[in-house]
């Protein structure tokens, strides 16, 4: 247990900010890591759709990726997610525009993260 917290850290994963949404949980934790994983494919493809158009719906996406990072300690990703939600909410196109790549990369270099930290457990049991 303590050789996956440890991963998380040395990766910049704020883990005591995530044990404490957790109620201090490895296990509800690692649950809330593996829903951020599993709906990650699906919200991507939302964001990138709703980039194009820029509404209150790209608002809603990114504040709600937001949340979901910053409540796992990803606070990279919870920061560039938070500058997209004020963008949105001023209508600055531009940023978006400029910014959405890194977006995308910083979620997709999260959730890496997290899938090895996934396979540090499988390398324990066996």
């Amino acid at each position: 247990m303590r050789e996956k917290l440890n991963y998380l850290m040395n990766q910049g994963i704020n883990v005591e900010q995530g044990m404490k949404y957790a109620d201090d949980s490895l296990d509800f934790y690692e649950q809330l890591i593996a829903l951020f994983m599993d709906e990650y494919g699906e919200k991507r493809a939302c964001v990138l759709k709703e980039a194009e158009n820029l509404g209150q719906s790209y608002t809603v996406l990114v504040h709600g990726l937001k949340n979901n990072a910053r409540s796992l300690g990803a606070e990279k990703l919870a920061d560039l997610a938070y500058a997209h939600e004020l963008a949105s909410k001023a209508g600055d196109t531009g940023f978006i525009k400029e910014n959405l790549d890194a977006l995308l990369e910083t979620w997709e270099q999260t959730v890496h993260i997290f899938k090895e930290m996934q396979h540090l457990g499988i390398k324990n049991n066996n």
